[in-house]
């Protein structure tokens, strides 16, 4: 009985009388009665009233995307026309500097087989937007544009907006100091052949933008024409490249069908050859001789047509140079010739020197009578 009480009293622990021979246990330190001092919080300004709630429906305009390049030229990001049941399309407008005389217009058409590219790339050029924007430094309004791509909207969709970008640059002339006398469109591969079928199919009533019956357009013919290796003849593109037309295309997509199968007087109607008259624009035809995407006779079928009629046309091919003005034989990402594009745009800007002089014209231009499709 003893050890167990002993052992009891061992695990009351501290809380039991002390043991003998143990000295008794020290007191725990009395706690201060002072709290902590509180933490110090900023002072609220009472006279700082919060913003007023934003008023979304008042009206606000927001400026549009701006660069400016080291040659003094800007570039303004602009919409240039809204068709139904489609995107806005845009422009890049590259405006030069200084003031002058009223500056010559060029609309430029990118490539990409009617189904992708953008107004900011064109053939083996690593910085086009840079190129643009030494070409409006020379005394040039450039507009480059997006169009409706033949997923979106099949031919003539992408002429028709070619053409609205025409008249939207003479319906604001004023605002950007644009000779609308003077206005050239350039294209390349895709964008050549629209390029070229826009400068000869002018005053063909049924290529004609939609326009309301109770106002007078502006014209969309334009006083020159840079074809960079486009198609001119769909109906013989492949029998020109020595191949057998596959069963799905390109050209199928922008057209609708298939040229071989398409409709008569289909294929033929979206080809720059069907138009051509004796007061179609002055043209510069530029091609790769070994091109593989779109056969030099192409070029060369659209420069004799032009001749036939008086037309004035210079046709420029570049030996051993392919499509885009790559160099044939180097397949690698991004090969390009750079001796080959400095001729060729050193060729665009005498053409457009000798074109638009530096004063502009006197009297207007004035644009051909309305005519139906040739087919």
């Amino acid at each position: 009985m003893l050890v167990l009480s002993v052992s009891l009293l061992a695990a009351a622990g501290p809380a039991g009388p002390p043991q003998a021979g143990k000295a008794p246990a020290k007191a725990a330190p009395a706690k201060s009665s002072a709290r902590p001092a509180a933490k110090a919080t900023p002072a609220t300004r009472k006279d700082i009233a919060p913003p007023p709630p934003p008023d979304f429906n008042a009206a606000k305009t927001y400026p549009p995307e701006t660069i400016t390049f080291a040659n003094g030229v800007v570039m303004n990001v602009l919409v240039y026309s809204n068709p139904v049941g489609f995107r806005p399309l845009t422009l890049d407008l590259y405006l030069p500097p200084g003031p002058g005389y009223p500056r010559p217009g060029l609309v430029f058409v990118h490539g990409g087989d009617w189904d992708s590219g953008d107004s900011r790339h064109a053939g083996t050029f690593g910085d086009f937007p840079g190129l643009l924007a030494s070409i409006a430094a020379r005394g040039f309004v450039v507009a480059s544009i997006n169009y409706r791509l033949s997923a979106e909207a099949r031919f003539p969709a992408a002429l028709v907006d070619v053409k609205n970008a025409v008249r939207w640059l003479r319906t604001h002339a004023g605002d950007y100091n644009v000779d609308e006398t003077r206005i050239a469109v350039w294209g390349a591969s895709s964008g050549g052949h629209l390029a070229a079928l826009a400068g000869v199919s002018c005053g063909v009533a049924s290529l004609d933008p939609p326009a309301d019956p109770k106002e007078k357009p502006p014209s969309d013919c334009v006083q020159g024409v840079i074809d960079w290796f486009g198609i001119t003849d769909f109906e013989t593109l492949y029998q020109d490249l020595g191949k057998t037309p596959p069963d799905k295309s390109e050209e199928g997509a922008f057209l609708g069908c298939e040229p071989a199968l398409c409709p008569v007087g289909v294929a033929r109607n979206a080809s720059p050859l069907a138009y051509i008259q004796p007061l179609a624009p002055p043209f510069l035809i530029q091609h790769g001789a070994e091109d593989s995407a779109v056969s030099p006779k192409q070029s060369q079928k659209l420069y004799d047509a032009l001749r036939a009629k008086n037309v004035p046309a210079e046709l420029v091919m570049y030996p051993g140079v392919g499509h885009r003005f790559a160099p044939v034989g180097d397949s690698s990402p991004g090969a390009f010739d750079a001796a080959i594009n400095k001729e060729a745009v050193d060729k665009l800007e005498a053409f457009l020197d000798g074109l638009f002089p530096q004063k502009p014209m006197t009297a207007p231009f004035q644009p051909e009578k309305p005519k139906p499709l040739p087919y």
